[in-house]
């Protein structure tokens, strides 16, 4: 029967295979043969020239030959030499911070570059000696370190050339680039020169915490305590009175008519409204005013007047108008000699003040950069793409890593602005802003986190001479830091490391090359805790300064993440200050609710915390605020105007009264107490929700004791 094509090609292939599988049986079996051949032969030994070793006639047993090793010897060799470096992986593992630990691979490695990393292996530490660098990137190594010893040179010349000069010609001071009081101070020429060894000679160790005791330095008790000691009667008189001034010059005859001075009460007023508006997300101001049901709430109106509230707003001012012009800068000239941050200044620079005297930290700290969202025109508006604000107010803060209570901050107004960092030629703009922020915090034992935008080997060094450590990543392309780190071909789950002195610099290739430095870490690795990791998945090994610096360079973001379900900047408005006062309002809240946590050793839910803050305002300050000129023209008639909640209501129409056009009626309870049980009426009390009639009733239920 003849089969068909499919079934032919199908009995081909069939047949194909069962061939090529006798092929290779037949070979196994004669390569069997030849291996009994072997064992049974003698192996002569000849030297290189040629000449019988050991004597001639000297004969040797295979197994007993330097250069012959039987299969099951060769196997049990493998075995071996697999345990050993699966034990010396092992042993290389730092478990707990302290221990050294440079694991050189695992069985799943082999030799370097054969078989892939896997997760859950050891890392492979490369190149530990110098011996191990290839020769061209150690040539290159000492040109870069020539040239940069050379540049170093011509720029203390330069700076003797120019002090020479001003001590013969006049008393002005030229600072250079390695001096100066606002810039890094100066240096040593041996401290400035960065000779790269083998992570075998470090011996860094972290600074001794200075700090007797951290959290709040003053006790609190209370919500309302706590945020008074950032905002107190003198920041709050010194709003009231630029509000007043500045009313005065508005020109305007509805406004004036409508206006009356401010005092402080009411300024603590309008921020609990502001508070109440992050809580209650409103979609418009004029909502918060409205009377319809579905969007009536009750708070708003109970603090302002829609009327009240818009002319707040439009005085409010917390300084003089006319520009600051910052004298002390001499390098600002014209345009630049403007103060930007004019508006805000004194609030800046109070807040700032506060902030810092009120809250010791913690060991770890973080800076960082933060966006508060401005979409308007403005000059210093920033552009970042990686923040889900990619439009807005720049600022640089400095925070506790585990509480993200903000210390300071600095508002960046441009490239041409020095009112708060007096940038010096020749160092990083990155580094005058990180000694701006941490200066009084140096030579306290201090361990600050950066990321690579501020981060270099020179700042990390000078940090570490004012007893401070420094953690964080690093740019490859920053100067000082060595060619064979920049240059080495690292595969996945290998790094390679080095240090000078007690600066250390480590690159890692994961997913993406990471290059870390820290003045306190050494090349070690260890395994991160993931409680919520499943136990089948394997835990991948991470250098140690990589983890930490997972841990607490987070402070910056955890601020932001706990302010954004209360942000009271969510509205538009057109000055972009007033925003940035929100926002900076906004963050002494938390800072508030970081304090009082801090005195009572108690966790203190966000929104209670918030709600109780609202409340205690309220109580302590509504009823001091100042009337509207509307209510203060009722003082002719005695009397006239009535501080009450009990008024007269029509009820709400059914479908069935609106067909007919007519209004609702129900029983009147006075009526009906009475026992007139067929009296109805179309009022209601507003606040009690009862039925009443308009005549008598009303008044009768109200008066009436019971």
């Amino acid at each position: 029967m003849m089969k068909s094509p499919w079934r032919l090609r199908s009995w081909i292939l069939v047949e194909k295979k069962k061939r090529s599988g006798k092929r290779i049986m037949r070979k196994m079996r004669c390569g069997k043969r030849i291996m009994r051949k072997i064992r049974d032969a003698v192996v002569l030994v000849i030297g290189e020239d040629g000449v019988e070793q050991n004597g001639a006639g000297d004969f040797l047993a295979p197994d007993a030959h330097v250069m012959y090793v039987s299969p099951e010897e060769r196997d049990r060799n493998l075995r071996n030499e697999r345990y050993e470096r699966r034990m010396s992986g092992r042993r290389g593992v730092r478990g707990a911070r302290g221990q050294r630990g440079r694991g050189r691979g695992h069985p799943s490695q082999g030799r370097r570059g054969n078989l892939r990393w896997e997760v859950g292996h050891p890392l492979n530490e490369i190149w530990t000696t110098d011996a191990d660098v290839p020769s061209e990137l150690v040539s290159l190594a000492r040109d870069v370190m020539r040239r940069r010893k050379e540049s170093i040179q011509d720029a203390e010349r330069n700076a003797e050339r120019q002090i020479a000069v001003s001590e013969s010609e006049s008393d002005e001071e030229y600072l250079d680039a390695l001096a100066g009081e606002d810039g890094l101070p100066r240096l040593e020429s041996q401290n400035l020169h960065f000779e790269w060894s083998t992570m075998e000679t470090f011996q860094g160790k972290e600074e001794n915490f200075r700090q007797e005791r951290t959290g709040s330095v003053l006790s609190h008790s209370s919500a309302y305590d706590a945020f008074r000691s950032f905002w107190g009667d003198d920041i709050l008189d010194q709003i009231v009175t630029e509000t007043n001034r500045y009313a005065t010059k508005i020109v305007s005859t509805a406004f004036q008519s409508d206006w009356s001075p401010t005092n402080r009460h009411e300024i603590l007023c309008l921020f609990s409204f502001w508070m109440m508006l992050g809580i209650i997300r409103m979609p418009t101001i004029t909502s918060c005013f409205s009377g319809d049901p579905l969007m009536r709430t009750e708070v708003f109106k109970r603090i302002f007047t829609r009327r009240r509230y818009e002319t707040l707003i439009k005085a409010l001012n917390f300084t003089v108008s006319d520009p600051s012009i910052d004298d002390s800068n001499p390098s600002n000239t014209g345009v630049a000699s403007l103060d930007r941050l004019h508006h805000l200044r004194p609030i800046i620079t109070h807040l700032n003040s506060k902030f810092q005297s009120n809250y010791i930290l913690d060991k770890d700290i973080c800076i960082d950069q933060s966006l508060t969202l401005w979409k308007g025109k403005l000059n210093i508006k920033q552009y970042i793409r990686s923040n889900a604000a990619k439009f807005g107010i720049k600022t640089f803060e400095l925070c506790e890593s585990t509480t993200g209570y903000l210390w300071s901050f600095i508002v960046y107004t441009g490239k041409q602005s020095g009112m708060d960092v007096e940038q010096l030629p020749g160092v990083l703009k990155s580094s005058a802003i990180v000694k701006k922020l941490i200066g009084p915090l140096l030579n306290k034992g201090y361990r600050l986190f950066m990321d690579n935008w501020c981060n270099s080997p020179l700042l990390t060094r000078y940090l570490k001479l004012n007893g401070t450590d420094c953690v964080g990543t690093l740019r490859s392309s920053r100067a000082d830091v060595p060619v064979v780190i920049n240059k080495a071909p690292l595969k996945k789950g290998e790094y390679i490391a080095r240090h000078s002195g007690d600066v250390s610099i480590l690159s890692w290739q994961d997913k993406k090359r990471v290059t870390m430095i820290s003045t306190c870490h050494d090349s070690s690795t260890a395994l991160p805790t993931v409680s919520s990791r499943p136990k089948s998945r394997p835990i991948p090994f991470k250098p140690q300064m990589v983890l930490d610096y997972n841990k607490f360079m987070g402070g910056i973001d955890l601020k932001d993440q706990m302010l954004e379900p209360y942000l009271l900047e969510r509205k538009r408005g057109i000055k972009w200050y007033m925003k940035l006062f929100k926002r900076l309002l906004n963050i002494s809240i938390l800072n508030a609710r970081i304090l009082l946590q801090s005195s009572t050793q108690k966790q203190q839910h966000h929104l209670a915390f918030r709600l109780q803050l609202v409340d205690s305002i309220l109580t302590k300050h509504l009823a001091f605020c100042p009337k509207g000129r509307v209510l203060l023209t009722a003082r002719t008639i005695p009397g006239r105007y009535t501080e009450s909640t009990h008024w007269p209501a029509l009820h709400e129409r059914t479908p069935s009264s609106a067909a007919r056009n007519r209004n609702h009626i129900k029983r009147c309870v006075v009526c009906y107490s009475e026992g007139r049980t067929t009296q109805r009426s179309a009022y209601r009390c507003e606040s009690c929700d009862v039925p009443l009639c308009i005549i008598n009733c009303f008044k009768v239920y109200h008066t009436r004791l019971t």
